[in-house]
């Protein structure tokens, strides 16, 4: 190193003395120095004086420091280069040569460096060097990681593995076998710490490395296990739960690898799960391994009958361990407890366990305890079995819902135990169980459970539990039926209103809650209590004023909305000219960004909204702009040191979250993300529901969402944003803005496609393309430009060709036969997910193809090659894709369409008759109708003389009109209407054609096929009456009576042909006397028979 820049870090010295001052003046202007005097102006002589300082410099404290700087510097954004627009960093600035000298110098140091912090803080800035920079850029890294591996330094050969678990893919081009060797060897060697580091950098080797290097890994793995009783027996607690935090990071993501030694694993995590000397963080991370295993490969651990027979007893003695004090009964502010407490852990592990492992699995094993930990005299146990049954209800539904009955008459008679916190846990049972077993529960065993809840909730002695079975009402409210609340209305109002009078607050709050609960079940039954409750809501908002009552203002808003939304406009009109001035009031006076009552307000707002329609457009000044800034929320970040503790400055109470990335904690504020989704939610509920009247919004509305496509931080807020977007377009065209808004669709399509054609999230893609597919309906005919037709067909195609080579890789596994159970259940999710989006992404050419007709059949061409690979699957969905575009293309494009008939008339021939897929056969059928339709000549002897009788054979099938087969059915019937309609000339026995078409009527579950089908029904019987009814022929008669009325009754058609049919239906029964008559009208189901009186047909 130069003499110059021996100097140079000396001055820098100075300045990162300043860096650390304690002195915020002194360490500010320190910052700004740093950035205008060295980032700014000599970027090369800071990294290289940094480079040197971490090396050279004789001060533990300022090598680790400047450690810590060059990491941080090096690889921020250069100056003047604007966030995403421009990714160059400063280290893409300095060149070659600094690059060289900075790793040289990290080297150098990796050598000599004595102390064991400033080492460690070197580790990672060689690891964040290396993963920044071309695998090709630094050869001499791996050979000195080898180095010292093996140095008789056990600081250095800790180092290694310290970067290797940071850089596993270093290893990844290098024989398994060698670095299984090199990795047992580090698993005995004789200091804890580089076993340690040895065991992290294993599993990040396994993590990095691909299946069949996992496979050959996983014969290290029960030498990894190693690591831990050595911890265990020398009381390392630290470094026995990091190594346990490092086999949970390899339980999640590469389960099969500890196959061979799951029985061990169970066993040592059960015994330090069970060993009350030790850590809760310790117990629970041993526990968090077991979870992780079951939550990532669920068959693997089933298949052990060891698994849950361990893991439960643990999670029931941990649950025991709840404490009674004082301040649970006499807290004035209910906050979340404590969710690091063991009996809490012990709650929402078999919580996951039971989702995990199913019911058949875990439930015999909890119920091998919860009946005499029921019985027991230690309240302790008895909450601890009442938490259990709410715990498991989710993941064992199925069993357990057999057994309802038994299992809330053990249950039910602790609602009058004599210990509070056991009545408080049988109330959050039952609350739980309301849930998960709706509406089971609520429609057969209301008596039951009601009989207990309701009396608690006039426990005023004791407020929590009070509170807590309110709360449960809400539970079970939510998903009972009108009938089953409505008698015990009377009396939950009482107690609600009581509660409204209790000195505590949290009393208040949660009687509010389950008022406006009542209120949405009820709906217009609660018109009776209207008079009663609206003044006492209106008067909260008027008087509790003061800060501490900002959340009870929050729920009575929602509350009065909802109860004005059960009630209805004509009775809350009177009172909502003083609601909304309260609620405006309100609103100017929100100025906290914590403030609770912004949710509130936003979602009272729109209920208010979709209550009173275009009246409430005047009010949208008042309401926009905290939403539009509540959108525009940008996420706060922070990147701490890994051993930084985030909780001093980054409280998890105030939202925070952090992951480790790259060596570093990066944390995100995602209670702001959670404002951010609702708002945007929010703006699609105003565009949705006001239409014409969110006019003059819409165009700043989709400047602000249609960016939000790229916000990677939250899926909610970019499902909802694309949620938005055809809701505003449509506010515009219904507007009449046609300009406006082909203008802002013009740009926006942009945005979109770029978006579609690299999005890799499956739901996501799903999503878009069901937005896409929305916002070019609504934006119509001819709005894409050439350009934007040719690029939507390549993110299509795009995404195919994606989708496709999944298929095949399933496909070549499967053959294989390398999948076990947790592996095709992992595929059947990934198939599910990839069929939506397939699905959407054919919609959306439907779309396009429906809007551009001939303009996109120009671009078919470079759609072809993908559904020529779908059409030639095994598979009946992905056929059914392809014949789902080939569809397309002749009804929108016609004759033209006849270049590419070769392609698909065969297949569609052959799935006609496909008895595996009801789907492939409807889409199949659909195609032989537009083909009939739109097709012309070119299609007409294929037709007729292929289709036809196919279609036919599959009218006259015995399970023509089995639920799975209806759509197919009903398309076929609809296919042959359209032969006969637009092809009837050329079939050569029409007649009989019509009567086995007339007998496989009706067309009643496809609402796109059934006008058409009806239409052509009445154009028969005007054009040819005696081609389908005979002359007293009484029996067609009673058929076409049959098939029209259940048309009327569950159809929806233009008021023209309503009345035409319902023609039909009084013509054809003047041919009945009076007895004949009413034994048609019996014949007819009753929910048919009160839809024809609804509609005021009969």
């Amino acid at each position: 190193m130069s003499l110059a820049i021996s100097q140079t870090a000396s001055l820098l010295k100075g300045l990162m003395s300043n860096l650390m001052s304690s002195d915020n003046d002194v360490r500010t202007h320190a910052e700004n120095s740093l950035k205008t005097e060295w980032v700014a102006t000599q970027p090369q002589t800071l990294l290289s004086s940094l480079a040197f300082l971490v090396h050279q410099d004789t001060e533990p404290q300022a090598r680790a420091f400047a450690s810590v700087l060059l990491r941080r510097i090096a690889f921020q954004n250069a100056p003047n280069a604007e966030y995403k627009e421009d990714e160059r960093s400063v280290w893409s600035l300095v060149g070659p040569a600094v690059h060289h000298a900075v790793k040289s110098e990290l080297l150098g140091a990796l050598n000599d460096e004595s102390d064991k912090s400033a080492r460690h803080k070197l580790c990672d800035t060689i690891a964040e060097v290396y993963d920044k920079v071309d695998d090709d850029e630094w050869p001499e890294l791996l050979p000195a990681l080898y180095a010292c591996a093996q140095n008789g330094d056990a600081l250095l050969r800790e180092s290694a593995y310290r970067i290797f678990a940071s850089c596993a893919y270093l290893l990844t081009n290098q024989s398994v076998e060698s670095i299984s060797t090199a990795f047992i060897g580090a698993f005995q060697d004789s200091d804890a710490a580089v076993r340690l580091a040895a065991l992290q950098a294993a599993v990040a080797y396994i993590l990095a490395a691909d299946e069949k290097q996992r496979v050959a890994a996983a014969a290290m793995v029960p030498h990894m296990l190693s690591v831990l009783e050595p911890l265990l027996r020398d009381n390392d607690e630290a470094g026995l739960v990091e190594a346990l935090s490092a086999l949970i990071e390899a339980a999640e993501e590469a389960p099969k690898v500890f196959r061979a030694v799951l029985g061990s694993l169970i066993t040592f995590a059960t015994e330090i799960g069970k060993d009350a000397g030790l850590e809760s963080t310790t117990r629970q991370t041993a526990l968090e391994v077991l979870v992780s295993l079951a939550e990532a490969a669920p068959g693997m651990c089933r298949k052990n009958a060891q698994f849950s027979q361990s893991i439960v007893p643990v999670c029931m003695q941990m649950m025991s361990t709840i404490e009674d004090d004082e301040e649970w009964y006499t807290r004035v502010e209910l906050e979340e407890g404590d969710n690091e407490e063991d009996h809490v852990f012990g709650e929402q592990t078999l919580d996951r366990l039971a989702i995990a492992l199913g019911g058949k699995q875990l439930l015999p094993i909890a119920f091998n305890y919860i009946p005499q930990m029921l019985a027991s005299s230690e309240w302790q146990q008895r909450h601890a079995a009442l938490m259990a049954v709410s715990s498991i209800g989710e993941g064992c539904y199925k069993i357990m819902r057999g057994e309802l009955q038994k299992i809330l008459e053990l249950i039910v008679p602790l609602f009058k135990d004599p210990h509070a916190r056991v009545r408080y846990a049988i109330c959050n049972c039952v609350g739980q169980m309301s849930t998960d077993f709706s509406p089971q529960l609520q429609e057969k065993h209301h008596a039951l459970v009601l009989g207990g809840l309701i009396p608690v909730m006039d426990e005023a002695a004791v407020p929590r539990v009070q509170t807590h079975a309110a709360a449960a009402m809400v539970n079970f409210a939510e998903d009972a039926t009108r009938q089953v609340l409505e008698p015990y209305l009377d009396t939950l109002l009482e107690r609600l209103l009581a509660m409204l009078n209790s000195p505590q607050r949290y009393v208040q709050e949660q009687a509010i809650t389950t008022i406006a609960t009542i209120a949405d079940n009820a709906k217009a039954r609660f018109v009776k209590y209207y008079a009663t409750i609206m003044p006492m809501l209106l008067g909260v908002l008027a008087q509790a004023t003061d800060a501490e009552h900002r959340l009870l203002r929050g729920k009575t808003m929602e509350c009065a909305t909802f109860i004005g939304m059960a009630v209805g406009r004509d009775v809350f009109a009177a009172d909502i000219p003083r609601f909304v001035e309260l609620l405006t009031a309100t609103q100017q006076s929100v100025t906290d960004p914590d403030d609770p009552q912004a949710s509130y307000l936003q979602a009272s707002w729109s209920r208010l909204c979709t209550l009173m329609g275009a009246d409430f457009v005047p009010l949208l000044p008042v309401v926009m702009p905290a939403l539009l800034t509540a959108a525009r929320l940008q996420p706060d970040f922070a990147v701490l040191d890994l051993d930084e503790d985030p909780e001093s400055s980054y409280a998890a109470e105030d939202g925070w979250e952090f992951a480790p990335i790259g060596g570093q904690q990066v944390g995100i504020k995602t209670s702001a993300l959670e404002d951010k989704y609702n708002a945007v939610g929010l703006l699609h509920s105003y565009a949705r529901d006001l239409g014409a009247g969110f006019q003059a919004y819409a165009g700043e509305v989709l400047e602000v969402v249609v960016p939000l496509f790229k916000f990677y931080f939250h899926e909610g807020v970019r499902s909802a944003a694309a949620d938005v977007v055809p809701a505003a377009l449509m506010s515009l065209k219904l507007a009449g803005a046609d300009a406006a808004m082909r203008q802002a669709w013009a740009a926006i399509c942009d945005r979109y496609i770029s978006v579609l054609v690299s999005e890799e999230d499956d739901m996501f893609t799903t999503k878009l393309f069901e937005s896409f597919a929305d916002a070019v309906s609504t934006a119509g005919p001819q709005t894409m430009s050439a350009e934007q037709l040719q690029a939507f067909a390549a993110s299509c195609v795009a995404q195919m060709e994606k989708y496709h080579a999944r298929m095949k890789e399933r496909e070549a596994a499967r053959a294989a036969e390398e999948l076990d159970d947790d592996d095709e259940e992992q595929l059947a999710e990934e198939e599910m997910l990839e069929g939506m989006a397939v699905d959407e992404v054919a919609k959306a050419l439907h779309a396009v193809f429906s809007t551009h007709a001939q303009a996109f059949a120009a671009e078919f061409r470079s759609v072809l090659p993908i559904a020529r690979k779908y059409l030639g699957e095994r598979d009946p969905a992905a056929r059914q894709w392809a014949i789902c575009v080939f569809d397309d293309l002749v009804e929108f494009s016609g004759p033209d369409s006849a270049q590419y008939a070769a392609e698909f008339m065969q297949p569609i021939l052959a799935s006609l008759s496909e008895r595996s897929s009801p789907d492939l056969r409807q889409a199949s059928a659909y195609g032989v109708g537009v083909m009939a339709q739109f097709g012309g000549a070119a299609y007409a002897d294929f037709v007729v003389g292929a289709a036809l009788p196919v279609l036919l054979a599959e009218l006259g099938r015995g399970d023509a009109r089995a639920a799975e087969n209806v759509y197919a059915t009903e398309n076929a019937v609809a296919a042959v209407a359209k032969v006969l309609r637009f092809l009837g000339a050329q079939v050569g026995d029409a007649s009989a054609v019509l009567a086995a078409w007339f007998a496989a009527l009706p067309v009643v579950h496809d609402d796109d096929e059934a006008p058409a089908v009806y239409e052509f029904l009445v154009q028969m019987l005007r054009d040819q009456p005696t081609a389908l009814i005979g002359s007293g022929d009484l029996q067609a008669l009673r058929h076409l009576i049959k098939v029209v009325a259940e048309g009327l009754a569950l159809c929806t058609f233009t008021p023209e042909l309503t009345q035409a049919l319902a023609g039909v239906v009084r013509d054809s029964m003047a041919a009945f006397d009076d007895a004949g008559r009413a034994e048609l009208w019996t014949a007819i189901p009753r929910e048919q028979q009160e839809a024809l009186q609804a509609k005021g047909l009969f």
